[in-house]
């Protein structure tokens, strides 16, 4: 069976894929985030690591976006990962500075690479 690359290339950029994976990553994000601390299991690795890699795994579904689009997608994503901290004394668990600057941390690791290689492809084409 032979794909068509063009067919590949326009589903794994279109806007309803991305939106979709953003969509289905932050609820995943949400529900291991606010999630009662009674009912979560053990897991190996610090907290802070867990946040960076969530939230950069988020930022990188979005990284193949449009420019403008990713940027605004990041800001979303700074945004949720204040709510989830804002949310989280509600439901049992610590809403702390340190985690939501993890989850920028996991942004910014995605978002500045993403940032240099916008650069230097504006500068390949002058």
């Amino acid at each position: 069976m032979m794909i068509n690359k063009t067919l590949l290339y326009e589903w794994l950029y279109s806007a309803r894929l991305q939106i979709l994976a953003f969509v289905l990553g932050s609820i995943a994000i949400c529900f291991a985030t606010l999630t009662p601390a009674e009912h979560l299991p053990s897991a190996p690795g610090s907290d802070k690591f867990h946040h960076i890699i969530g939230f950069a795994g988020l930022a990188f579904m979005c990284a193949f976006e449009p420019f403008k689009r990713f940027i605004a997608m990041a800001f979303l994503i700074i945004l949720l990962g204040g709510a989830i901290e804002i949310i989280q004394p509600m439901v049992n668990r610590n809403g702390e500075w340190a985690d939501f600057y993890a989850n920028v941390i996991g942004v910014l690791i995605v978002l500045i690479p993403r940032i240099g290689f916008q650069l230097s492809f504006i500068t390949e084409q002058k």
